[in-house]
């Protein structure tokens, strides 16, 4: 048997996607069968790969074609097509592409101050403001995503949420589902509704204005000469089907208490709804195992400090430093299993990016989830199959199949469970992008953060400057922050790129720092007491070395 003619696989270059883009304008007059021209030329067949089909039982060593954007064909005895890319997946898995099923992926927002007033955006989508030369598409893409529910959490009623691929020239090229779900929000805005009573009046008096604003459409659409033309008004009309019941609304919640809110808001006005963000579903699994509504988790970790009850667990007990720590890893471990607790409600879930200070985190905190008890190939559904259900979209994605989007995330390793895995490979309508596998880490005491770096903290809008030193001997970590004109001093430690600091300040108590830390980059929270916490971001000075001298080997 002669074998395949193969190509050297090649980068697409921008110049070429531009030349391609006339064509799109006469797409929509071709026939259904020759819409796969403007994909000409791609064609690839990953082969003796193990393939996580998502439909039945695992290929431990296959051939996937894709060609024009669609899975061509797949399975054990696939022969490569002559035209046809050749990648070698040997020791590779494929899997269906990743779906973030809750994310803020492209988003470029204005400042806050020059925003839009978000109270009602209802008629806008997400899409508005994304954009698809973002630098920070590739991060999402390098942690196996390749498509997101993009949804903004900047508003009241926020705007609607679109289902986009992660790759693309533009929005229309790159948009699979537009759009999928209006979002509701408590966050307050820099006019009315700025405060959280504020909100929950402006959703309450929102909906009953959409259903006012029915009634009278409808009165004029049925005696259009007997009364006056009511006002145009798209926001409203954007928000009927959700105040009729009729299409659900994406209720972004956080604390315990927003799952509190949302189920009143909803048994009142008779809402359909889902449920995004839930990083404190751990503490209300009886009311969302008594929804029974679609949730969109976050794999955003709060510090625990964050978390519900934890001063109240803390304050005017005199607890000594073993009764501290034992509380902390208490909440640590609750905040890790949030995932694995939705997944024992039996409720429809998956899993998202959504407020996540870096992305680079998602795969480990995933396999921080699994280790909490969420079983692997739950987690797996919860990135593929359950999205594409809950998104009505199992007919283009989800599972890999021929005829679906080929769209694929292809692994060196199982990110579930082993934390040398990488992603090796993501295919997005038929586009390649290929990472490098990670550069070995620093061994002894987790990696290496001593030096100087400088860091930004913001709170309530308000940002301050300041400089972090800090000192590691093996996993030992002390420190000395200095902003506003205020030195605090830190101990703690730093382990598996994540910093844990202590300290305090006069006439306000314990103070802490955690943050995840990427090479030179960190972000994270400086907990302030019960006055809350300050979102902290830093970057390590270039001169002043990486502390690596500092590490016990």
């Amino acid at each position: 048997m002669p074998r395949p003619v193969t190509h050297r696989d090649r980068p697409l270059f921008p110049r070429a996607v531009r030349l391609l883009l006339p064509a799109l304008a006469v797409v929509i007059l071709l026939p259904l069968s020759d819409v796969s021209a403007q994909y000409e030329g791609r064609v690839y067949a990953v082969t003796g790969a193990r393939l996580v089909t998502g439909t039945g039982p695992i290929i431990e060593s296959g051939t996937i074609v894709l060609r024009g954007g669609l899975i061509e064909a797949l399975g054990a005895n696939i022969s490569p097509p002559a035209d046809a890319v050749l990648v070698d997946g040997e020791g590779l898995t494929v899997y269906p592409g990743f779906i973030d099923a809750y994310s803020q992926a492209g988003l470029a927002l204005p400042d806050r101050q020059e925003r839009e007033h978000a109270g009602n955006i209802a008629s806008r989508l997400a899409t508005d403001h994304f954009d698809p030369a973002s630098d920070d598409l590739a991060a999402y893409r390098q942690q196996g995503l390749t498509t997101a529910l993009v949804a903004r959490s900047d508003g009241v009623f926020g705007g609607q949420a679109v289902l986009i691929n992660l790759m693309g020239g533009d929005v229309p090229s790159m948009t699979v589902r537009a759009p999928v779900v209006q979002v509701m929000g408590y966050e307050g805005q820099g006019d009315y509704p700025g405060t959280l009573m504020a909100v929950v009046a402006w959703q309450r008096q929102t909906l009953i204005d959409a259903s006012y604003h029915n009634l009278l459409l409808t009165r004029y659409s049925r005696e259009p000469r007997s009364m006056a033309r009511p006002p145009a008004d798209p926001d409203l009309e954007a928000l009927i089907p959700v105040a009729k019941g009729e299409a659900p609304v994406l209720g972004i919640v956080h604390l315990e208490n927003d799952f509190k809110r949302l189920r009143s808001l909803v048994a009142e006005y008779s809402l359909s709804y889902w449920i995004a963000g839930a990083e404190e579903a751990f503490r209300v699994p009886d009311l969302i195992e008594a929804a029974g509504v679609p949730i969109l988790v976050s794999l955003n970790f709060p510090s625990i400090n964050q978390v519900t009850g934890y001063w109240f667990d803390r304050a005017y007990r005199n607890l000594d430093e073993a009764e501290t720590e034992a509380l902390d890893e208490r909440d640590e471990t609750a905040v890790h299993s949030n995932a694995a607790v939705v997944y024992g409600t039996g409720v429809p879930f998956a899993l998202g990016t959504g407020g996540m200070r870096s992305v680079d985190s998602f795969l480990k905190n995933l396999r921080t989830s699994v280790e909490a008890g969420l079983p692997a190939g739950e987690a797996l559904k919860a990135l593929t199959v359950n999205p594409a259900s809950i998104f009505g979209v199992s007919d283009m994605l989800g599972t890999l199949e021929p005829g679906k989007i080929a769209n694929l995330t292809v692994t060196s390793g199982d990110v579930f469970t082993d934390e040398e895995a990488w992603i090796a490979h993501v295919f997005i309508d038929g586009r390649k992008e290929t990472f490098e596998a990670p550069k070995p880490r620093a061994t002894g005491g987790g990696g290496a953060v001593g030096g100087e770096w400088t860091v930004s903290v913001s709170m309530m809008g308000e940002a301050a400057e300041g400089d972090l030193i800090l000192d590691q001997t093996g996993d030992q970590v002390t420190g000395e922050l200095t902003i506003a004109g205020l030195t605090i001093e830190f101990e703690g430690s730093f382990s598996g790129g994540e910093l844990n600091l202590k300290g305090s300040i006069p006439d306000l108590g314990a103070v802490t720092l955690t943050a995840t830390v990427e090479g030179d980059k960190m972000s994270g929270s400086l907990g302030l007491g019960t006055t809350g916490s300050a979102e902290l971001t830093g970057m390590r000075k270039p001169d002043a070395g990486t502390g690596e001298g500092r590490v016990e080997r």
